[in-house]
C-alpha cells in the first residue's frame, strides 16, 4: 500500500520535533543538576586550576667559627631552561652564533662550537624545558638574562630560571665533615648539620598564589598564607685558623707516611671545646685524602700502649703505688697462660724497673705484671674502674655514627653462652688489646689528667642564636669531677712528661718550642679475614694503628691533642716516628699562634732593646735579603744562624750568630717562630702580642738572665 506524500512528511517532521523537545528537555536537566548538585565540585576543580598554595622554603641557619667567620650559609642558586617553542626559528638562526659565544665566555667548560652543538642538540628534540646551566649564582642568571634572544625574556627569549636554596661552605673542605649535611628529603643527615638540624632547618611557610595570563602566578591574600621562619644560627668551638694548622698536619703526616687514613683532634683543657679536628683517608682513585669518614668518633680500635695509661688511673685508684716502685719485668719474654708477651727494646737493668720506666720506656711487660698482680683475683675491678672512665660508654655528642666502645667485663658471654673472657684478657687489655675505643675516647681521658682530673665532655657547640638574640648557651660539661685523686693525678702527669723527656718520644721533641706531654702507642691492625697476621701485598711487614695523644704545655696545659695513623706503609710504622712528629707540627704551630698572647695594653714593655743587627736562620737569609738591593758577602757557611752587618764601606756581610748561655739574646726583627724557639731553648719563658715579627721586646738584649725569666714580645707585621 503506497503512503499519500503529505502524510509521510508530516510524520518526520512530528518525529523531529519530539527529538528536538526531549534534547531540550535534557539541556535543561542537566544545568539543574549542574546549578545544585555539581556546583560545589565544579568550583573547587576550577579554583584548584587557578589557585594553588605555593610553599615558602626557610633559609637554613648560618654555622660561625668561636671568633665569628662563616663557614657555613645558605646561597641561592639557579637552574636555567631553554624553551625552544616561543622562540622564532628565524631569530634563533640569525642570533644562535652570538649566543654561544656569550655562554663560552660565562661558562668556558665548553667552547662556542660545543655550545653550539649543544644548543642545536635540543632543538633537534624540540625540548620545551632544556637544561642549559645548572646551580648557578644570581650574578651569573642575570647576565644570562641580558645575552641575545635571551633578553627578550621567557615569552619570547625562551629563558626559563627556578630558583632553589645551596648550603655553601666559604672555607670549602675545612672541617667539611664535622659541619656536616642534611638532605631533608633523602633523610640523610651527618655532622653538626645533622646534630642540630632541628634548630637550622627553621620552618617553612605557605602562600596562595594565583595563575594570570601566560601562566605566570601571583600572590593572593589568604588566612591561610604564613610567613618562612629562617633557621637558627650555630656557634661552634672550632677556630678556623688552628683547624687550618691541624688539617694540614694531618695531611703532612699522612702523606710523609703513605697511610690509609688518621685523624688528628685538639682540644681545649679546661673547658673540653673542641677547637679542630680533622678526619683523612686516602681515595685510591684520586691518590688524594679526602675527609670521607669520621675516624674521629666512628673508628672503634685497638689502640695499644696509650691505653697503659687508663690502666695506671685504674691501678692507682685501687692500690697505693708509688713511680719509684720497683717491677720485676726479667730480661727475657713473660708467660700469661699460653702466650708470651715481649717489649720491643731492652732497657731494665737485671730486669728490673721502676714505675715511672715502665710508662716512660712503655713496657708490655711492666704494665701486665702491675696489673696481673693486683688484679687477677678481682679482674672486675680492674673492668669496673675502667668503666667508672667511662671508657664503655658513647661521649654523646650528638653526631651521627658516633661509636661506643667494646670493653668486655669477665662475666660476658657470647649468644652461645660461651665465655669472652680468657686467661690472657687481664694482661692484654692492660696494653691496649682487646679493647675496642675511639680517638675521642682516649684524648677525654688524657684532657681529664691535663686538667687535675676533671673530666670535661668534648662538644663542638657554644651557643644557637636567633638573630642577634642567645636562646642556647652550651656551658662546659664536667663528665666525671675526679678521675684520680690530686696526688695520682701529679703522678700521671710526671709519668707522661717523662715520656717525652726521657722516653719513647724523647728523639721526636728535641728542640721543641713548647714542652709537651703525652704517650705513644703502636698496635698490630687487626684485619677481619687474616686476623693480626695480615701482611699487606708489597708492604713485606705487618701494618700498625699509631697513636700519640698528649698536651701542651706540659707545665701549665692550654690544648690537649691526639693524632692517630692508620696502617702506615711508608718507612717507619712505630708512633714515636708517626704519629708523634705530627702531634709536635700542631704543638709548635699553635703555640707560635695562640699561647703567650696577652692584651697589647696590660704588657709593660719597660726595657725595649736598641736596634742591633737582625739574627735570622741561615737558611733563610736569601730570601730575606731579597729585598736588599746590596751586594753581601757570606762568612757563616756552616752557621744556622746568621747576622748582617755593614762594614765602614758600605758593604753587608753575614756572620755567624752565636748565642751565650744565661745571657738575653736579641730577638728583634726576628720571625716569631724562630724567636720563640731560640729563647724556649734557653730557658726563657716566652709570652707576646701581635703577628709577624719581633718589634720590641721586654727584656734588654745582653743582660744577665735570671731564674724563671719571662720574656715579653710585641710584634708586627712585614
Amino acid at each position: 500500500m503506497k503512503l499519500d506524500p503529505r502524510t509521510d512528511t508530516l510524520w518526520r517532521t512530528k518525529l523531529l520535533y519530539v527529538l528536538i523537545l526531549l534534547s531540550g528537555l535534557a539541556i535543561i536537566a542537566k544545568i539543574i543538576v549542574v546549578q545544585t548538585k555539581d556546583s560545589e565540585e565544579l568550583k573547587q576543580l576550577a579554583e584548584q586550576r587557578e589557585y594553588r598554595m605555593r610553599t615558602l622554603e626557610a633559609s637554613r641557619g648560618n654555622i660561625f667559627s668561636s671568633d665569628g667567620q662563616l663557614m657555613a650559609t645558605t646561597i641561592p642558586v639557579y637552574d636555567v631552561f631553554f624553551d625552544y617553542k616561543v622562540v622564532d626559528s628565524t631569530l634563533l638562526a640569525n642570533n644562535i652564533d652570538s649566543l654561544c659565544i656569550q655562554m663560552a665566555q660565562l661558562f668556558p667548560k665548553r667552547n662556542s662550537a660545543q655550545w653550539k652543538a649543544f644548543i642545536a642538540e635540543g632543538m633537534a628534540k624540540k625540548n620545551r624545558h632544556y637544561k642549559i646551566a645548572l646551580n648557578i649564582s644570581q650574578a651569573e642568571l642575570r647576565m644570562m638574562q641580558e645575552f641575545v634572544i635571551f633578553k627578550l625574556g621567557p615569552n619570547r627569549g625562551g629563558i626559563i630560571y627556578e630558583k632553589k636554596l645551596r648550603r655553601n661552605k666559604p672555607f670549602k673542605e675545612l672541617a667539611s665533615l664535622m659541619l656536616g649535611m642534611a638532605n631533608e628529603e633523602r633523610g640523610y643527615y651527618f655532622g653538626l648539620e645533622g646534630a642540630y638540624n632541628d634548630y637550622l632547618k627553621g620552618q617553612d611557610g605557605r602562600q596562595l598564589v594565583r595563575r594570570i595570563h601566560h601562566g605566570d602566578w601571583v600572590p593572593v591574600d589568604s588566612e591561610e598564607n604564613t610567613d618562612a621562619q629562617n633557621g637558627d644560627d650555630l656557634i661552634t668551638t672550632f677556630d678556623i685558623k688552628l683547624q687550618d694548622i691541624v688539617e694540614n698536619a694531618l695531611n703532612h703526616t699522612l702523606t710523609e707516611n703513605k697511610a690509609e687514613q688518621g685523624c688528628a683532634i685538639l682540644m681545649d683543657v679546661e673547658t673540653g671545646y673542641v677547637r679542630a679536628l680533622a678526619n683523612l683517608r686516602l681515595n685510591h682513585e684520586t691518590g688524594v685524602y679526602e675527609e670521607s669518614y669520621n675516624v674521629a668518633l666512628t673508628e672503634r680500635y685497638e689502640p695499644g700502649s696509650v691505653f697503659k695509661i687508663a690502666s695506671m688511673v685504674v691501678l692507682f685508684n685501687n692500690k697505693d703505688v708509688n713511680l719509684d716502685d720497683k717491677v720485676n719485668i726479667g730480661t727475657g719474654p713473660i708467660k700469661f697462660s699460653n702466650r708470651t708477651m715481649k717489649d720491643d727494646h731492652s732497657f731494665a737493668q737485671g730486669g728490673i724497673c721502676t714505675v715511672q720506666e715502665v710508662i716512660e720506656q712503655s713496657s708490655n711487660k711492666g704494665t701486665a705484671v702491675l696489673i696481673n698482680k693486683n688484679f687477677a683475683t678481682h679482674p672486675e675491678k680492674y673492668v669496673e674502674g675502667l668503666y667508672a672512665l667511662g671508657l664503655n660508654k658513647q661521649i654523646g655528642t650528638g653526631i651521627n655514627g658516633e661509636t661506643q666502645p667494646v670493653i668486655k667485663h669477665p662475666n660476658d658471654k657470647t649468644k652461645d653462652g660461651r665465655k669472652l673472657w680468657s686467661k690472657v684478657s687481664l694482661p692484654w687489655m692492660s696494653i691496649g688489646y682487646e679493647v675496642n675505643v675511639t680517638p675521642m675516647h682516649l684524648l677525654t681521658l688524657y684532657n681529664a689528667i691535663a686538667n687535675g682530673g676533671r673530666m670535661m665532655k668534648p662538644q663542638f657547640v657554644t651557643e644557637i642564636r636567633r638573630g642577634n638574640q642567645t636562646i642556647e648557651k652550651f656551658d662546659p660539661i664536667v663528665l666525671n669531677e675526679h678521675i684520680a685523686s690530686p696526688e695520682n693525678i701529679k703522678k700521671l702527669q710526671t709519668m707522661l712528661e717523662g715520656v717525652v723527656i726521657r722516653g719513647t718520644a724523647r728523639r721526636q721533641f728535641q728542640g721543641c718550642v713548647v714542652t709537651a706531654a703525652g704517650k705513644t702507642g703502636t698496635a698490630q691492625y687487626y684485619d677481619r679475614v687474616q686476623g693480626y697476621a695480615y701482611h699487606e701485598p708489597g708492604i713485606g711487614r705487618k701494618l700498625y694503628n699509631t697513636t700519640f695523644v698528649g698536651y701542651f704545655p706540659a707545665d701549665k696545659p692550654r690544648y690537649s691533642c691526639i693524632v692517630m695513623v692508620s696502617r702506615a706503609r711508608g718507612r717507619f710504622w712505630a708512633a714515636g716516628s708517626v704519629s708523634a712528629p705530627g702531634f709536635r707540627e700542631i704543638a709548635e704551630k699553635v703555640y707560635a699562634m695562640r699561647i703567650g698572647s696577652q692584651d697589647e695594653d696590660s704588657i709593660a714593655f719597660a726595657n725595649p732593646v736598641s736596634t742591633e743587627p737582625i739574627i735570622v736562620r741561615h737558611s733563610k737569609e736569601a730570601t730575606y735579603l731579597k729585598g736588599i738591593d746590596k751586594p753581601f758577602n757570606d762568612f757563616a757557611i756552616n752557621g744556622e744562624w746568621v747576622t748582617m752587618q755593614q762594614t765602614e764601606s758600605g758593604e753587608t756581610h753575614l756572620r755567624e750568630a752565636k748565642f751565650t748561655p744565661n745571657i738575653v739574646p736579641n730577638v728583634v726583627g726576628m720571625d716569631i717562630t724562630d724567636a720563640v724557639y731560640i729563647l724556649e731553648n734557653m730557658g726563657i719563658k716566652t709570652e707576646f702580642v701581635g703577628q709577624g715579627t719581633v718589634k720590641e721586646q721586654s727584656l734588654q738584649a745582653g743582660d744577665t738572665l735570671k731564674t724563671n725569666s719571662v720574656i715579653h714580645l710585641k710584634l708586627e707585621k712585614k
